[in-house]
């Protein structure tokens, strides 16, 4: 098979080859390969070129502000003591503020019982879940500190994940900072397996593509730090769905920068069901939607918004580009192609196949380029021959989850926040 495919390629003009995987070669590459290998170049010549302006006497000295870090749970005794383990002594200005969100089980009880041998650990309950966002809220006007990091319960930070994430906010104008989030769960199936290569890329060398460019979009609820006085001035979290996504988007039209740094790393655990995936990325997908071609429409007004910026143009053109014009284009683009070459279907899959397993491999160089944990990233790059299949359904599920809710706005559904609250508040 494989010589008959080689006969067959070499047999293409190129104009015939340019017309049957141009789509490919214009819209997935310059996404997912070329903004990979021009940060790559980036940092491998900074790292061969020597500073001649670094001065060790001179250097400034560690960024050291206040910090509190704000965990709201709801039914989350299981992972909270460790979350708090991870957290607490990593850094000399910290106070942690835990936030009981009308949980049933014991997560109170392992909140007051970590508080009561630990310095500078608060615990707030509420008796009525109100949501992630109103719990963040809530927690807010007790913190105190000048910069605020909000982590996720199920979630537990890498070493001197909180020096790492706050060193960005020296700069004035940067207001928040994303982190790289990874699966604290690799190796517990195919599918951890799968994600892992997937956050590894995506969290790591693509979000920081994007805030280079100043584009990134999201700062992830699993871990983040904010300046405390942008928060209150955006008013914090908003209870819709998407909420880290939504914030992070506020924060920019404010006119502030978003930074990344990519060795604050936070470890969640991700699903292990197909089902359970496909849950989440349909959830996630919907909220892409929702806040970034509905609500913040107003990013791409070049005359009616008076703090326009090219770079949240950039953005919302970006999303809707890439995110749903591209989603429908794959597919239709697929179809025509298996009518087109209905007799060498064989061929086809096997070109495409190969093309994307090798934008995968080359990806490959670049998650190890910014390892900090390289036997485990290793194993983790050997799920890459999958990896194009897993991106296909990946892409199946963006498809269904856009088109539900562009026509049907099934994100209104989602139990993001409790009934009682998402009907009194969420309008998009």
């Amino acid at each position: 098979m494989l010589n008959n495919w080689i006969h067959w390629i070499s047999d293409q003009t190129p104009e015939q080859i340019l017309l049957l995987f141009g789509a490919i070669l214009l819209i997935d590459s310059p996404r997912y390969l070329f903004g990979d290998l021009i940060i790559c170049l980036w940092d491998s010549l900074a790292r061969l070129i020597p500073d001649r302006n670094r001065n060790v006497a001179t250097a400034p000295a560690p960024y050291l502000p206040s910090v509190c870090v704000l965990l709201a749970g709801h039914n989350e005794s299981d992972t909270l003591g460790a979350t708090l383990s991870s957290i607490w002594g990593t850094y000399p200005k910290l106070e942690i503020i835990v936030i009981d969100d009308g949980s049933q089980d014991n997560t109170h009880q392992v909140a007051t019982s970590f508080a009561a041998t630990h310095q500078d650990v608060m615990v707030l309950r509420r008796s009525r879940r109100g949501g992630k966002s109103s719990a963040l809220n809530f927690a807010l006007s007790y913190a105190r500190a000048e910069i605020i990091v909000a982590v996720d319960t199920d979630s537990h930070l890498g070493p001197n994940a909180i020096w790492e994430i706050i060193q960005p906010l020296r700069d004035p104008g940067t207001a928040a900072v994303s982190a790289a989030v990874l699966p604290r769960n690799p190796f517990t199936n195919m599918l951890t397996w799968l994600q892992s290569y997937e956050y590894f890329h995506s969290t790591l060398v693509g979000r920081l593509f994007s805030a280079r460019l100043g584009t990134l979009s999201i700062v992830s609820g699993a871990f983040g730090a904010f300046r405390r006085s942008v928060l209150q001035q955006v008013s914090g979290w908003d209870v819709g769905p998407g909420e880290d996504g939504d914030l992070t988007l506020r924060i920019r039209k404010a006119g502030f920068r978003v930074a990344f740094a990519p060795f604050a790393q936070c470890f969640t655990k991700v699903p292990v069901t197909w089902k359970h995936l496909i849950q989440q990325r349909r959830r996630w997908d919907r909220c892409v939607v929702t806040y970034e071609c509905r609500k913040h429409l107003d990013m791409g007004y070049l005359f009616n918004n008076h703090n326009f910026q090219i770079r949240n143009f950039l953005t919302l053109l970006d999303r809707w580009f890439f995110n749903v014009f591209c989603v429908y284009a794959f597919f239709a683009y697929g179809i025509w192609m298996t009518i087109t070459l209905s007799n060498q279907l064989d061929k086809l899959f096997l070109t495409c196949y190969l093309f994307y397993l090798s934008i995968s491999l080359m990806q490959v160089f670049l998650v190890l380029f910014y390892s900090i944990n390289l036997r485990r990233d290793l194993i983790v790059c050997l799920i890459t021959p999958l990896m194009p299949f897993y991106h296909v359904f990946l892409k199946v599920i963006s498809l269904i989850a856009i088109t539900e809710e562009l026509l049907w706005r099934r994100s209104f559904q989602d139990n993001f926040v409790p009934v009682h609250v998402r009907q009194k508040t969420w309008r998009w």
